[in-house]
C-alpha cells in the first residue's frame, strides 16, 4: 500500500512540477535579455541533466541511501523556492531546471525500482506531465494561481519528506543478489553487439518521438477546447501504453499502436484521425522506458536519465528550425514508420538461441 501512495504522490507532483515550471518559464523568460539562451539552458538542465543525476542516484542507492526519494524532495523544494522567491530570469532558469531534473529522475527511478519494471505504473507517472505542461502554458499570471500552486507544492513536499524518511534505508540483500545474477547472466548469454544495437535503436525511437511530437501541427487545433482534448490524448496514450505493455507485451503494444498511428496520422487533417493518431503514437512512451530499464536492471536512475536525455536531443532541431515540409500528415506518417522500424529492432534484439529455436528477450516482466 505504501508504494501506491508513493505512486499517487509522484503522479500528482509530476503534474504540479511541470505546471509550475512551464508557468514560470513561459511567463518570466520571454522578452528578457538573452531569453533564447535561457530557454536552451533550462531545457538542458531539466532534461539532459537527468542523465548524470541518474547515474549518481544509482551509485548512492547501491550503498543503501534514500537517494531517489531525497532527489525528488529536493526537486520539489527547488521549484518551490523558484516560485516563491520571485527570482530574476537567470536564477529562475537554473533553479527551476535543476529542480525539475531532480524531481523527475528521483521519482521515475523510485517507481521503476519499486514496481520491478512493470510498465503500467511508469505509464501513470509519465502521463500526468503532459497535463501540467499544457496548463502551465495557457494559464496567465494570476495571483490566486500563484498562491494556490505554491501551497499545493508545499504540502506535496512535506508529504514526500515523510514518505522518504519512513522508507527502509537498507537495500535488501536478496535484491542485490538478484540484480547481480541478472547482470552476470546478461553478459554471458547475449551478443554485446546486438545488445548495443538494441539500446541505440530504443534511444533513437525516443529522440524521433520527441522531435515528431514537438512538430505536430493540426489545422483544426485552433482553440482552447481542442488543445485540452489533444493534451488529453497524449495523457491517455502514455497511460494506456503502460497497461497494454504489461497485458499484451511490449512488442505487440509498440508494433500495433505505431502501425495504426502511422495510418491515422496520414489523415491527421481530420480531427478524429488526428486525436486517435496522437493517442496511439504516445503509447510507446512507457514501452521504451521499461525496455531501457530491462536492459540495465538495477540502474533505474540511469535508465530514466537516458530516456530524458534522448527527449532533449529530439527537441534541439526544433530550436534550430524545421523545414515547412515536415509539418504535414505525410511527413508524420513517414516519421512514425521509421519509429516503428527502430522500435521493432530495439525490442527484438538481441536474439538468443534456446535449443534449436531463436527467440528474443522481449518480456512483459523483469527476468
Amino acid at each position: 500500500m505504501k508504494r501506491h501512495r508513493r505512486l499517487a504522490w509522484a503522479s500528482v507532483s509530476h503534474l504540479m512540477i511541470d505546471f509550475i515550471c512551464a508557468w514560470m518559464i513561459i511567463n518570466r523568460i520571454p522578452g528578457s535579455e538573452a531569453w533564447f539562451i535561457k530557454m536552451l539552458t533550462y531545457n538542458f538542465l531539466a532534461f539532459a541533466g537527468q542523465l548524470p543525476a541518474g547515474i549518481i542516484l544509482d551509485r548512492l542507492t547501491s550503498k543503501g541511501y534514500r537517494a531517489a526519494g531525497g532527489a525528488a524532495s529536493a526537486g520539489c523544494l527547488l521549484c518551490l523556492i523558484a516560485l516563491a522567491a520571485g527570482m530574476d530570469s537567470y536564477a529562475l532558469t537554473i533553479t527551476a531546471g535543476v529542480g525539475n531534473a531532480l524531481f523527475h529522475v528521483g521519482s521515475g527511478a523510485e517507481i521503476l525500482e519499486t514496481y520491478k519494471g512493470r510498465a503500467a505504473e511508469s505509464g501513470i507517472f509519465v502521463s500526468t506531465g503532459a497535463l501540467g505542461i499544457y496548463a502551465g502554458s495557457v494559464i496567465p499570471v494570476i495571483n490566486l494561481i500563484f498562491i494556490l500552486s505554491g501551497a499545493i507544492l508545499f504540502f506535496l513536499l512535506v508529504y514526500s519528506i515523510i514518505l522518504t524518511l519512513s522508507k527502509n534505508e537498507e537495500v535488501p540483500a536478496d535484491r542485490l543478489e538478484h540484480q547481480s545474477k541478472v547482470r552476470s547472466r546478461k553478459r554471458g548469454a547475449v551478443s554485446p553487439v546486438q545488445e548495443t544495437i538494441s539500446v541505440f535503436c530504443l534511444i533513437l525511437v525516443v529522440v524521433l518521438r520527441s522531435f515528431e511530437g514537438s512538430i505536430f501541427t493540426f489545422s483544426w487545433n485552433s482553440g482552447l477546447l481542442t488543445g485540452i482534448a489533444l493534451t488529453g490524448a497524449v495523457f491517455l496514450g502514455k497511460m494506456l501504453g503502460g497497461f497494454a505493455s504489461d497485458f499484451f507485451g511490449s512488442y505487440k503494444t509498440a508494433a500495433i499502436s505505431l502501425a495504426i498511428s502511422a495510418f491515422l496520422l496520414g489523415m491527421s487533417d481530420r480531427m478524429g484521425a488526428g486525436f486517435a493518431g496522437v493517442l496511439l503514437f504516445n503509447m510507446t512512451m512507457p514501452v521504451t522506458l521499461i525496455s531501457l530499464y530491462r536492459k540495465f536492471p538495477g540502474y533505474p536512475g540511469t535508465s530514466f536519465g537516458l530516456l530524458t536525455f534522448a527527449l532533449y536531443l529530439g527537441v534541439l532541431p526544433v530550436f534550430a528550425g524545421v523545414p515547412v515540409s515536415l509539418y504535414s500528415p505525410s511527413a508524420y506518417t513517414v516519421l512514425t514508420v521509421i519509429s516503428l522500424i527502430l522500435i521493432t529492432v530495439g525490442l527484438c534484439l538481441p536474439l538468443q538461441r534456446k535449443g534449436d529455436m531463436l527467440h528474443t528477450r522481449n518480456r512483459r516482466k523483469m527476468p
